[in-house]
């Protein structure tokens, strides 16, 4: 079975228009290379074939970008050679823009990243997720010191280890794959030698994890009082 998108910029539900509509990096080939990257990377035989996705890879592929210390060392492995065939088999990277071409450490970061993702909801994002509220605190799963410091990651391998353990906070789970793989190339843009940044404040990756954490950390704290 193919996992080539015959029409991949069809709507595929309410949640992926939503995460299309979020997105600000990645292509609509992208994002499908994307997920169907996680899920093979992730998912068990009896998830696949329910999804009737083709089978996923051993156990191990997953297990070796988990232990990776820092993005260059993913380069070196055989999910990130699989997500990288993968990119360029969906969305040959000839064919993208010169501005939009493919960085291998910003998606080195992606792949480390996303291999501790163990179950995704699609369309939600990663701030509202770590403000969501623990029920035996009333607190955020991500205090708002450790957000601020999320927030202010000077490096790659600093933003990776910091989105390790966030994630290691909301139990691996509960955020769109390709929303946070959207995040993270964004963050790589916004930090490259080049300077890039988007011309509008609200698509600046720091404004839109900010304005989703405080949202929700905001419905909340106003019951409370």
């Amino acid at each position: 079975m193919s996992d080539v998108l015959e029409n991949p910029s069809e709507s595929l539900g309410t949640d992926n228009a939503q995460e299309a509509k979020r997105c600000r990096v990645l292509t609509p080939q992208e994002r499908y290379a994307v997920r169907r990257w996680w899920q093979r990377l992730t998912l068990n035989e009896a998830e696949a074939r329910e999804r009737k996705l083709q089978p996923p890879w051993p156990r191990g592929v997953r297990a070796i970008l988990r232990r990776c210390e820092a993005p260059e060392a993913a380069v070196l492995t055989e999910g990130f050679r699989k997500l990288w065939h993968m990119l360029e088999k969906e969305a040959p990277s000839s064919e993208l823009p010169k501005y939009k071409q493919r960085d291998m450490q910003a998606w080195a970061c992606v792949a480390t990243v996303l291999a501790e993702l163990r179950n995704e909801q699609s369309g939600a994002s990663l701030g509202r997720q770590l403000a969501q509220q623990k029920e035996s605190t009333g607190k955020p799963q991500l205090s708002e010191l450790r957000f601020q410091q999320l927030q202010q990651s000077h490096s790659a391998d600093e933003l990776v280890r910091r989105l390790r353990r966030a994630l290691a906070l909301i139990g691996h789970k509960g955020v769109s794959s390709v929303s946070l793989a959207d995040d993270i190339l964004l963050w790589c843009q916004e930090h490259d030698g080049d300077g890039f940044r988007p011309n509008r404040t609200e698509d600046r990756l720091a404004f839109r994890w900010a304005n989703d954490y405080f949202t929700t950390l905001a419905k909340y704290q106003r019951e409370d009082h």
